[in-house]
This record gives structure tokens, sequence and C-alpha cells, in this order.
């Protein structure tokens, strides 16, 4: 695989998931003339007697306690270790290897003082696949130190991390000396520079964003099925693109462009339930909230968030490792796609109302003696609760820390895991909306084209139709499967009136 490159610059979600992935990785010179700048301007701020919080001094509570040119790399190791707090279950390597790349580029920026010996060695981490078993708890999200040093154990030759072929966690130091990597000898303000990133908040809100993006037209084409299948009204679609604001005209364009004339018939009289109806609406909200949170994460991938940070040869106290303006966007996200979950329930107990519908109950092929979506319904009706529950606002949740002294958090790693959560659970629910769609178009003279007709066809193909002789379970399994395959044809660019791109990425600091 080619290498991407890194510079300290905006990187694309395209990229970092890619990197996530396993792609390589390599330093873009550009980036390596800033880390150099940086890190001689902080030996000349040394040099000068400048005081350098956690380098110069202790952290936290004890940061007017002073550290001794001697003792400085005594005291880098015993704040890595005293920070080695993570507990719980390992993150997925894909998280921990895309904020070692966030951390990579954010270093990459000049602004932190780290050595170059730092930078490759987290390259020659991502591009050998050893991935530092870091623990899901332990960060309160203003710098995620308790998380950040089990990368900067595996860095020198401590703590646990996975091989590159997988497995169970193993010690670092072999890993490491089986590809010939010899332990880190940090620089002055490396082992600083390590803790005091929030990479692993950042990267868990990364990839559940870039998985969001990816499946939205997914999300519509089911959508359409169920309007299909329920006989809705595309009426609302026409003013929400002549009248709404702009995501949702965005929607509603892409709605338009997945049907034709007479692909089904209203059963109604002029309006449907709201799911329905106001789908524009809720997608559209979803869709602002993926831009925000986009545009935020561009900034932040391509800007130091350390404290201290360096500017123009000075070491300057920063407030950058509080990210709560992605952590608010983050939780926008959230509470986004709990309206998103939640109407898809409404749209699948809409269908299988008669009353609403026009179908047999439940959807049932043979009424009166198969129960057909009659459970699914519970199934449905937890994960939309599971997701639901996920929209406390965690930022609002915080407790002074370090002797008082520490009295603010964004909690971006709760929230990353809200956000993940609710992206895994999203697929089983979006998998019995689309199962009722096609039950319901089976049960109807609907005959949806194009994009939603093809997914139609891949359903029939690989999925029985609900009727007591399969279960349930295994049919959702085999729909996840078929729309999890469906999803990566939709990925090919779109027409540019339908597609639904990233934002377009701020404006680089370094231009």
């Amino acid at each position: 695989m080619t290498p991407l490159s890194l510079s300290g610059e905006t990187l694309p979600l395209a990229h970092l998931t890619a990197i996530a992935d396993g792609a390589p990785v390599a330093l873009g010179p550009d980036g390596v003339g800033r880390l150099r700048a940086g890190e001689q301007a902080l030996h000349e701020a040394l040099a000068r007697g400048d005081g350098i919080y956690g380098t110069t001094s202790m952290v936290g509570a004890f940061k007017d306690n002073g550290v001794a040119d001697a003792d400085r790399p005594k005291y880098a190791l015993r704040l890595l270790r005293s920070h080695l707090l993570g507990t719980g279950a390992y993150l997925p390597v894909r998280v921990v290897r895309a904020a070692m790349a966030i951390r990579l580029n954010t270093l990459l920026t000049g602004h932190t003082g780290a050595s170059l010996p730092l930078a490759a060695a987290l390259a020659d981490l991502l591009n050998t696949g050893i991935t530092p078993a870091v623990p899901e708890y332990g960060s309160i999200g203003c710098a995620d130190v308790g998380l950040m040093s089990h990368i900067g154990a595996t860095l020198l030759g401590e703590g646990l991390a996975f091989a590159p072929e997988g497995g169970p966690a193993h010690p670092s130091a072999p890993l490491r000396a089986r590809f010939g990597l010899p332990p880190l000898v940090p620089g002055p303000k490396d082992v600083m520079s390590v803790l005091s990133s929030n990479a692993l908040g950042v990267a868990g809100v990364a990839l559940a964003t870039a998985d969001l993006r990816n499946r939205l037209p997914l999300l519509l084409h089911v959508f359409v099925l169920a309007a299909a299948g329920f006989g809705a009204f595309g009426i609302p679609w026409e003013t929400a693109r002549l009248d709404g604001l702009k995501d949702e005209a965005r929607v509603a364009r892409y709605l338009q462009g997945l049907t034709r004339p007479g692909d089904w018939s209203p059963r109604r009289n002029l309006q449907d339930p709201l799911s329905f109806r106001c789908m524009p609406q809720i997608a559209g909200a979803l869709v602002t909230a993926l831009d925000r949170a986009e545009a935020t994460l561009a900034h932040t991938i391509a800007h130091a968030d350390d404290n201290p940070i360096l500017f123009h040869g000075r070491a300057m106290t920063s407030g950058a490792s509080l990210p709560l303006a992605l952590a608010l966007d983050a939780q926008g996200l959230v509470i986004a796609l709990c309206h998103y979950a939640r109407s898809t329930l409404g749209r699948i107990l809409a269908s299988c109302r008669e009353d609403l519908s026009g179908l047999p109950r439940n959807l049932t092929l043979d009424p009166g003696r198969q129960v057909a979506f009659g459970a699914a319904t519970k199934l449905a009706a937890d994960l939309t609760t599971a997701i639901l529950r996920e929209s406390t606002p965690a930022s609002l949740y915080q407790i002074p820390v370090a002797n008082g002294f520490e009295d603010e958090a964004s909690y971006l790693p709760s929230v990353a895991r809200a956000l993940g959560l609710q992206a895994s659970l999203l697929s089983p629910l979006i998998a019995l909306e689309a199962l009722a769609a096609r039950q319901a178009i089976r049960l109807s003279d609907a005959r949806p084209a194009g994009g939603p007709g093809d997914l139609l066809v891949e359903l029939d193909r690989h999925v029985p139709l609900l009727d007591d002789s399969h279960a349930v379970s295994d049919a959702v399994q085999r729909t996840e499967a078929v729309l999890a395959r469906f999803a990566t044809r939709l990925a090919a660019p779109l027409p540019a009136d339908l597609a639904f791109p990233p934002p377009s990425f701020q404006e680089n600091a370094h231009a």
C-alpha cells in the first residue's frame, strides 16, 4: 500500500479511516521541517530558563514544584507510569491506530516541542502493525492522559500491545524487538507530548462520524423502500426542496432522485404519520450535525492540543486540551441520531398497523395464523431505547480533580463511546426497517426502481420473508450483511446534487 503522507495539515476522514484499517504512513517533509523548528524552539526556551509546564515543573496540583535538569528524564518516566491508569476492555485496534495517526499529525504542526524520534517511533508502530493495548476507561476528556500513557508505554518498550496478526495482547518489548524497534529514548518534552493529547477521544468521534457519513445514502435507500411499502406521499419532499433549510433540501433532492412517478400509490388521504412525512427534516438535521462534527474534526486533527504549546519560540500556557467544541458537536450528532432512530421505529410500527398502512396486521403473509413482525417490533423498540439512552449530555458531568485545580472537562471519550454504540445499534435497527419495508412491498403493489429497487432484489435473493418458519435474528443478521455490501456500492461518487460530501475542510492554518 502507498503510505499516506502526514504533514500536520488537514487530514481527510477517508485517509484517517484508511490508516485505522491498516494503511502505512510517511512523514511529510513540510511537517518534519515544522517539527524540527518546534524542537529547536523548545531547547532554546529551556536554555533561557523558561518555565515549561510538565517539563521544568510537575503537573496538576503540583505545578509549582520544579523539576531539576538532572532529574528530568526520571521524572518523565515517573509521570508516564503514574498515569498508566486505564481499565476495562481494550479499545478496538482501529481506534488506537487512528489516535496514533492523529497524534502524529498534530506533532507535525511544530507546536508541541516534540522530537523527530518520537514522530518516527509513532510512524514505526503504525507501519509495523504493532498497536498498544489501551483500556477503555480512564479519561475525562481534558487530555486523555490516563489512556495515552498506554501508547507511551509501548513506545518505551513497556506495557502491552497487539501484534499485527492479532490475538491477545503481548508485552511490548519482545514485539518491538521482533521488528527491530529499540525503545524510544524520549526528548525533554516527548513524554508530556504523548500524554497531553485528546487523540483517543478525537479518534473515536472521527471514526464513528466517518461511518455514519458513509452509511447515510444507505439509510435513505432503506427509507424509500419503507415509504414504498407504506404507500407514503412524496409531496413533503417537494415541499422541503422548495422551502426547507439547506440540508433539508439536500435530503429532499436525494429522495426525489431515488424515485419515479408510479413506483407506488399513496393509500391515505392527504398526509402520512410524521416519521414518513418529515424525513427531509429528520435526515436533514442528521446531515447538519455530521457537517458540524466534520468541520470541527478538520480543525482538531490539524492543530496541537497540548499544554503548553509552542508559538513564536515561546512555550505558552494553553487551554487547547479542553476539546469542548468537538464534544458538543459530537453530542449534537448523538441527539440527531436519536431522532433518526426514533423515526425508524415509528415507521416500523406504523407499517405493522393495518389501520395506518392498509396492510395485514404485523405484515403477516397469512393473517390470523402468523406472528410475522409482531415479535420483531420488540427488538426494534429495545434497540431504539438503547440508542436514546446515550443522549445524556456527558460533558456536563464534571467532578473537579487534581486537588480542585482541574475543574473543567469535556468527557469527549464518553461522548465517543456513546456515538460508537449508537452507530453499532443503528445497523440492526435499519435492518429491521429494511425487513419490514420489503415485507410491506410484497404485500402491496409497490414497485420501487433505481437504487432502492436494486436493494430490494438483493434482499429477495438473500433473506427469506418473515413467515414464522425462520428465526427473526437470522433474518436480521442476513439483512445486515446485505446492507453492508450495498452500502459499499453506494460509496461510489454520486451526482453532485444528490451527494452528501463532507464539508469543505477549513483553510489550512499553515498556508
